[in-house]
Parts: C-alpha cells; sequence; structure tokens
C-alpha cells in the first residue's frame, strides 16, 4: 500500500486507527515533507523578484530541496516496510529453534529501521540550513511560511531522532547500539545550531 498515493483523507483516517501502521516514524517524513515543500514555495515566489545572481543561488537552494523532499517522501512508503520486517522478524524469533540465526535477524531489521529514520534525522538538518539562505532573499508576509517550515522540519526531525532511537533500545549487539546512540546523539547536538532568522 502506497500512502504516498493515497488521499490526506485516508492517511489521517489509518493514522488515527488502533493499528500501528502508519505510524511515527512515516509521519515525520511527510512532515518533513511538506515543510520542505512550503520552504520550496516561498523559495520559488522569491526568485521572481532577485537579480541574476541571487536567482542562481537559490536555484540551487531549491534543487537541492526538491532533493531532499523526494527522499523524505520516499520515506512515508518505507518505514511501514521497514517496521514490518522488524515485526516479522521478532515473530519469527519466536517460533524459531535456531535462536541465534533468527536473533541476527531482528539485529539486522533494528538496524535497518534505525538508519532509515537516522538518514531522515540528517536530511532535515540539511533542510532546516537551507532556510537561512531563503530567508536572508525573502520579503513580506511571505517569510511567514518559513517559519511554519522551520516548525514542521522541527517537529519532523524531532519525531525521526525518537523513532530512530527506539530501535537501539532492544539491540543485542552493544558495540553496534553505542555506535548508533553516539552517531544520532551528534546529529541532534548540530541540529540544535542551526539557527533560522
Amino acid at each position: 500500500m502506497s500512502y504516498l498515493n493515497g488521499s490526506i483523507k485516508r492517511y489521517l483516517e489509518a493514522l488515527s486507527s488502533e493499528e500501528p501502521i502508519p505510524g511515527g516514524g512515516g509521519t515525520s517524513a511527510l512532515v518533513a515533507a511538506l515543510g520542505i515543500g512550503l520552504a520550496m514555495m516561498v523559495a520559488r515566489i522569491t526568485s521572481k523578484r532577485l537579480d541574476k545572481r541571487n536567482l542562481k543561488r537559490l536555484d540551487r537552494t531549491v534543487r537541492l530541496l526538491e532533493h531532499l523532499k523526494q527522499n523524505a517522501a520516499q520515506t512515508v512508503d518505507l518505514d511501514p516496510k521497514v517496521y514490518r520486517e522488524v515485526i516479522a522478524s521478532y515473530r519469527l524469533l519466536k517460533r524459531s529453534k535456531n535462536r541465534k540465526k533468527s536473533g541476527r535477524r531482528v539485529e539486522i531489521a533494528l538496524a535497518n529501521s534505525f538508519r532509515l529514520q537516522a538518514d531522515l534525522a540528517v536530511q532535515i538538518a540539511m533542510a532546516k540550513q537551507l532556510l537561512s539562505s531563503i530567508g536572508a532573499l525573502s520579503k513580506g508576509s511571505i517569510r511567514n511560511d518559513l517559519i511554519v517550515s522551520s516548525g514542521l522540519l522541527d517537529g519532523a526531525f524531532w519525531g525521526a531522532c525518537a523513532t530512530a532511537r527506539i530501535n537501539t533500545v532492544n539491540m543485542k549487539n552493544r558495540k553496534q547500539k553505542q555506535h548508533f546512540e553516539q552517531a544520532l546523539t551528534k546529529v541532534e547536538d548540530r541540529y540544535r545550531k542551526v539557527r533560522f532568522a
């Protein structure tokens, strides 16, 4: 099932149900895509009033944002697939006679789920940094949409980090768990330093 190609109404109904899919990871990705899309709108409106040099700079920003938006949008549908793999690996572990092999499968599924959300967080941080270059060129009431975009990106970022982190809780491989937790903490620390004015 593709949530991305469905209606907003259908997504909200599915999200409000008792089913765990879609959940926080896919929703964080959707909110990120919305925030990035809003920033792109501001950039495109702003570009109509710019000289060639600033227009070229803003065009580069929009191209980068387009790439980040596409990645976030893909994660809306990827996250449920990765989550299903985690659930399937735990079910297999319960039934398995070869607990070591099944345990490795769980570790792989948790690592994949972590990486998907951690990558999303990194890309959201990149998008947030680009807001300043748009804000420096935009004037008037349109800047309000950048404030909304910034808020959406903040919510999406912290949601992606929380979803990434929850995967480390049950990891048995201590070295990998520690590596993932440290990497995520660095991303969070960098994000806190991103300023949008």
